[in-house]
Formats: C-alpha cells, structure tokens, sequence
C-alpha cells in the first residue's frame, strides 16, 4: 500500500511540475492566427538571418535575407518583427544593383511594398537590416524573448526562446506555423570566449579582428520558425552517434556548459534509449542529415529542430530517466517533422508527445505507472475550451486559459494524451500504433528520406482520417466528443432491482450524458464477477447483469466526468 501511494504521488509530483497549470502571470504576443492575405500571398523558401550579439549593451543588430516564391499576385507583403526593433533600410539585390523597397513598421508588423507587381511562380528577395534591444523573456521558455544570463563561473550566457510569442522576437518573419522555410542559415557574430550553437550544421566560424567569432549555421531541413535561433555561452562540445533503424549514422552534438560537462556523457547515453524507444514506435529519427543537437539553457527547455534546448540540470527522477529530455526530444517528431498548420491544432505537438512521455513508462516495462499517469491527467483536466478548436488561433489561445489568458490550461497537454489513450482502448493496439506510426510517416517510404521531403503540415483531420483507416471505424464521433467542444461525457449508472432472491443476478444499466446531446457510442469495461467485459454502447446505452457489484472501467482508460 505504501509502495503504491509513493508511485502515484511521485507521478503526480513528475508531470504536475512538469505540464500542469501554471500561473504564468503575462501573456505572450501575438503569433500564427488567421492567415492574413498579404501572408497568403508568398511561400517563404529560405531565410539567411545574420545576428551581431552584444551582451554587454544587451542589443542586436541583424541582416535577414529572405527568398520567397510568390502564390497569389501581390504588390504588397507582411512580415512581423517585434516592436523594439527599428528597421534601418529594405532592399532587393540585383547583381550589383540595389533597389530599396517602401516598408511601414507599425506594431510589430512590417508591411513592404514593390514597384511591380509580383506574379504567380515569381521568385523575390528582400534584405532586411535593423537593429535594437530585444524583448527580455519574463517567463521563458512559455513566455518567450531573449535571456540575458550567466555561467555559474561569471560568463555570458545568451539564449532565446519563443515558441508561443513567434520567432519575430528575433527576426522579420512570415509569422505563421503553416509556412516553414525550406532551409536556413544563421550567422551568429558573439564575443569571444563565447561559442554560439544553433540548428543544422555548423559549416563555418570565422574568427573576426574584432574579438569576436561568427559562427554559420545551416539547416537544409524544414525548420518550424520559432526553431530558427541561437544559444551561446563558453560551450564545450561533446560528439557521439547512434544508429539508426535505417542503419545510417546519426551524429549527436551536445553544447555544454564547461561546469556541467561531466555531466554530459550520461545525458547523451539516455538519449540513445529514448531514440530507440521513438524509432520503435514512430519511424526514424527524423534529420539524420543534419544532428541530434542538444544545447544547455538557463531556461527550463524547449524542442528547437536538431537544437534541443535542455535546462533540467540532469536530474533523474525516481524511474531512471530525464523527463525534460524525453520530451522534448520527441518533438523532433511532433512539431517538428510533423507541425501543426495552425496552432488550432497545436495539442498535436503537445498531446500526442505528452502521450509518448507517459507510453514510455509501459516501454520500461511500468504498465502500472502507465495507467497512473494517466488516470492522474485525466482529473487534471480543466475542461474551459476545445482542445482543438475548428477556426484559427493565435498560439496563446490555446494554449493558455482565462479572460486575460495569463494561465496555463494545460489540456493540450494531459488531456490530449488521455484522449489518444482513450482512443487506444477503443481501436485497440494493433489499430492504434499504426495509426500513430503512419501519423508521423504516412508511408514506408517517407521515413527513408532525410532531404526535407518527410517533413509536412497536419491537422487534427489528418489524424481523424488515418485513425479511421486503420481501424475500419467511423470515429467522427469520438473527436467531436473530446476535441472540438470542452466539455467531458458523464457515464450515468443505475441498478434495476430483479426480484428472486440472491441467487437471480442483478442488473446495471448504463447511458452516456454528453454535452448537446452528441453522439457517443463509447463502449465500456466493467469487471464483473471476476472477469473483464467490454459492454457495448449502442445509441449510447448498454446493461449487463451481475451478482456481485461491478467495476466500471477499472484501468481508467476512458476519459469522462466524475
């Protein structure tokens, strides 16, 4: 008894701190939303984003070059760069000719205007150059901007995080998660002994007359934007590899501080196991191409493509494991192979990964725990909106909850995940590890390519789909049900009294409540008499006789109201 008490609460303790409700206090800016028609317009092919960092004045000076194909004819198109920015110049390059654009930055958005009109299948460059001191992270990594910090020796310490507020935290951006660039390239000019870290591959540093060093980054991959960014400190590098299920060589690079790197080799060791456990259910590691990047922040952590940011100070909870690198690296599967085309859907990053961070407990061979968890997130949820509303939404919208949208609700989180475990129960195994393999590969021959075509954009319909292949089943109701409105199912239960003495079995009648009267034929579990059967729930209402009194659904894999 007391053994079992210490488990649960220990899981409570793990996923509570980990992705409850917070009280966060502040709202971030504004990113994604309705796809405005000067966005529509233009398809970003590739950003090149030059940084000059100084820590000291604690400012920015940047040139981004952005190459973009044109999708509807336009004279005008919006980029968004934060507001403590000021533009210096915009201008097109033509051979040695340069042409300067008419621009209007006006709260955050940058609206740039050319002299012709741009037609259909046309490519265009625009050079942005600017410069300022950038919004400070009040809450990173939730609520994002740069953090200015220091090494526990005393040194600089750089880092950036800005998933919900959009990546025009740092650069002029098409702010928008349904348009990743095809490739891009930073450039991150620090003071030395600094050492900047970013996504992809590190082609070139070049060492400046100046005292500082210019490190170029470039990720040939689809890149989400808010994963376009950069750490620096006095990093070491530690260099390892994995093998993949495909049999390729998967290179690992973890930027580490120089207090921590004893440290170093164990986490790498770790993050073996958990792209084993990743490969085995969801296809391969993702960009083999470029790295398995790992980078430590002063933040918490965040799930930057081939750039994890990882700031758990290597601590393992009382199962053996770093719940903060699980995470995050399997988003290098939700969010960033596959990625939400609107943050309505943004619960497929975080539900379908805070489900995986739960299934490993049962790949560890704790199916006990498995449940645990999940019957602990289940009565977390908080039930106040849809956890994946239909029109698009601005990230915070999701993602946060209340009238001022300054608190954690947490539901794309561990509602999300109990939702697939629900789904789980109700197509069963077979059904339900297809359809999430085929979710993140859609076929055999995609998880073979690494040259950014496995990449793609998704929605919950997608998933809806997919899952209803597999399975044979007309699931349109179940997403109703638990995704597209808020509320939970009620399971209303009654006992009808059989006259007959003890010996004449007895009967429990079932029926669903749900919100606007939905369908729901959910079946349910019940143990009876010592054994498990499954009570079918046709128009919502099923009953089954017993002696002795039934449990109803007693793993808890159905998520409904208590």
């Amino acid at each position: 008894m007391k053994r079992t008490f210490l488990i649960t609460f220990s899981i409570f303790l793990l996923f509570s701190a980990a992705f409850g409700q917070r009280e966060l206090g502040v709202r971030p800016t504004e990113t994604g939303g309705p796809l405005l028609p000067e966005q529509a317009a233009f398809d970003v092919q590739s950003y090149d984003v030059a940084l000059k960092v100084d820590p000291k004045s604690k400012t920015i000076s940047g040139t981004t070059v952005m190459i973009a194909k044109v999708v509807n004819a336009t004279d005008t198109i919006l980029l968004h760069l934060d507001t403590p920015y000021k533009v210096d110049r915009i201008y097109t390059q033509s051979a040695d000719v340069q042409q300067g654009l008419r621009y209007e930055h006006t709260d955050g958005k940058l609206r740039i205007t050319f002299r012709e009109k741009k037609k259909p299948g046309e490519t265009f460059e625009t050079i942005i150059t600017y410069f300022g001191t950038p919004r400070v992270a009040p809450r990173p990594p939730w609520i994002g901007g740069i953090i200015w910090a220091k090494t526990p020796s005393g040194a600089d310490w750089i880092s950036v995080a800005m998933q919900n507020d959009g990546a025009d935290l740092l650069f002029p951006v098409k702010d928008h998660p349904s348009d990743k660039p095809e490739s891009a390239t930073m450039r991150i000019t620090v003071p030395d002994p600094l050492v900047a870290a970013g996504p992809g591959r590190l082609v070139e540093t070049i060492k400046n007359k100046d005292g500082t060093s210019t490190y170029v980054w470039r990720m040939s991959n689809p890149i989400p934007n808010y994963s376009i960014l950069f750490d620096a400190a006095p990093y070491r590098v530690i260099r390892d590899s994995v093998k993949s299920i495909t049999g390729e060589t998967i290179p690992i690079e973890f930027y580490i501080l120089p207090e921590s790197y004893e440290n170093g080799a164990k986490l790498i060791e770790e993050t073996k196991k958990y792209n084993a456990f990743y490969e085995k259910y969801l296809g391969p590691f993702p960009f083999r191409s470029e790295k398995l990047g790992i980078v430590e922040t002063p933040h918490l952590g965040m799930e930057h493509s081939t750039h994890l940011a990882y700031g758990n100070k290597f601590q393992y909870n009382e199962h053996g494991y770093d719940w903060l690198q699980l995470h995050e690296f399997g988003h290098e599967w939700w969010s960033n192979l596959v990625t939400a085309r609107d943050w309505k859907d943004f619960w497929i990053h975080e539900g379908f990964q805070s489900f995986m961070d739960t299934l490993y407990l049962e790949h560890l061979g704790k199916k006990d725990a498995y449940f645990e968890s999940m019957r602990q997130r289940a009565s977390r949820t908080r039930n106040m909106q849809p956890v994946a509303p239909r029109g698009a939404k601005f990230s915070y919208e999701v993602y946060l909850a209340g009238p001022d949208y300054v608190n954690s609700d947490g539901d794309i989180y561990g509602k999300g995940a109990v939702v697939l475990h629900t789904l789980r129960y109700l197509i069963g195994d077979d059904a339900f590890f297809r359809a999430l393999r085929r979710m993140a590969y859609p076929t055999p021959a995609m998880e073979k390519r690494t040259d950014g075509s496995q990449t793609r954009l998704v929605d919950t319909e997608d998933f809806r789909k997919i899952a209803e292949q597999e399975s044979k089943m007309d699931l349109g109701w179940f997403f109703e049900v638990y995704l597209r409105q808020p509320k939970l199912p009620k399971l209303n239960v009654r006992n009808e009294i059989v006259s007959g003495g003890s010996e004449t079995p007895q009967k429990q009648i079932f029926e669903w409540e749900v919100p606007n009267d939905l369908p729901f034929p959910m079946p349910v579990e019940v143990e009876v008499d010592g054994k498990i059967q499954r009570v079918e729930m046709k128009n919502g209402k099923g009953s089954i006789s017993f002696y002795k009194t039934p449990v109803i659904d007693p793993k808890g894999w159905i998520l409904r109201a208590k």
